[in-house]
């Protein structure tokens, strides 16, 4: 089978890089695949972050093509014209932005128009956007127009994409490990600690990504005061990139009074490094007030980590309650904080890590690819 995708890799950061990087290694086992990527993913005026660019020293990387750029409508007709030469039975675009809808539909309507027998198939990472516009839903429905079938990662997206294109062909498969980043650094556990000053008696939170309205860091903060109550020595790494009102958050620290047990990181964290802030960690806590599915939990289990997050989006078909993690109500820092106190003082961290190890099967890649081959047979 020829497989042609459209999507991010390095040195483009975050996700959703790894994840098309990891996916094209996987068909690559198999099938012949043609990788085409970005020059530039987006204009820097679109994006929030301080960088696009990955600064990783180890990087997840495979062969692609660097055709197309945002800005540059010539690259689109020359990415499309380099997937009309590969002839390919099935073409994936890797769809996480509104913010690429003329692209992406411009390019797919040229590939339907020379190549009518291939499958057009947009794997669909955020169906419904974290702060949702009209005209996001129309840029949505205007970039689907001509795909043939959607692969989602949980039914709620899948609902919601049938409410966005009614009558569309959506498969589900469940969002995959990001496993293979936990093989990019070495440390453990205790040097981990020891790097990060922090104490082996220390029972350790961590929120890990870019920090935005919708990842809840407001409640966990609320939480902190309340499990400290009843758990000891516990300590709150909140890593990643502040994209806005990093101040607010500092300040409710200090309101707060948990200033000394806290401790913000405010960068993107290169692959190399992810295994000092997971492997310091006990617990990974995602407060998400909404979401489509999180790859920060799949990142977690990667590294063996159990997770507590919230009722939203797919999370709950990723999260098994009370086996790999705890699930609350969003937006509720008591619950949050029953939750944490419930996770140390009756010493899950063991049992959860045993439970997410046996099922690595339930978030293969494999079940990605075999989906993606069901769809180009018929």
């Amino acid at each position: 089978m020829r497989v042609a995708i459209f999507g991010p890799t390095f040195p483009i950061r975050g996700g959703i890089s790894h994840y098309t990087t990891i996916l094209v290694e996987h068909l690559r086992k198999k099938h012949e695949v043609l990788f085409i990527s970005y020059k530039k993913q987006y204009p820097d005026f679109l994006y929030p972050g301080r960088s696009q660019i990955d600064p990783s020293e180890v990087s997840l990387s495979t062969d692609c093509e660097r055709i197309f750029s945002f800005t540059n409508p010539f690259s689109w007709f020359k990415a499309a014209r380099r997937a009309f030469e590969f002839n390919p039975e099935i073409v994936l675009f890797s769809w996480v932005s509104p913010a690429l809808a003329i692209q992406f539909r411009i390019i797919s309507g040229l590939i339907k128009r020379k190549l009518p027998a291939a499958k057009i198939v947009f794997l669909c990472h955020n169906v419904a956007m974290h702060e949702e516009r009209k005209i996001d839903i129309a840029l949505s429905r205007f970039a689907f127009k001509h795909s043939d079938h959607f692969i989602v990662h949980g039914h709620e997206s899948k609902d919601n994409l049938l409410r966005l294109v009614p009558d569309s062909t959506v498969s589900v498969v469940g969002l995959p490990t990001y496993e293979p980043l936990s093989r990019v650094s070495k440390e453990y556990k205790k040097n981990a600690r020891e790097k990060l000053s922090i104490g082996d008696e220390d029972q350790v939170i961590l929120f890990f990504g870019f920090v935005r309205p919708y990842k809840g860091l407001s409640y966990l903060l609320r939480a902190v005061p309340i499990a400290l109550k009843e758990v000891r020595n516990l300590f709150v790494l909140v890593v990643g990139e502040f994209w806005e009102g990093k101040n607010e958050y500092e300040k409710l620290v200090e309101e707060l009074g948990i200033g000394s047990i806290v401790r913000i990181i405010d960068r993107y964290v290169p692959n190399e490094e992810l295994s000092l802030c997971f492997g310091a960690s006990d617990v990974v806590v995602l407060p998400y007030t909404q979401a489509s599915g999180s790859a920060i939990v799949q990142l977690a289990y990667g590294f063996d980590k159990p997770v507590i997050t919230t009722m939203v989006g797919d999370i709950p078909e990723a999260v098994e309650q009370g086996k790999t993690g705890f699930l609350v109500e969003p937006e509720n820092s008591e619950s949050l904080a029953k939750a944490i106190v419930r996770f140390f003082s009756e010493k899950k961290a063991e049992e959860f890590r045993e439970n997410i190890r046996q099922a690595r099967e339930r978030f293969s890649w494999d079940n990605l690819v075999r989906c993606i081959e069901q769809i180009a047979k018929g």
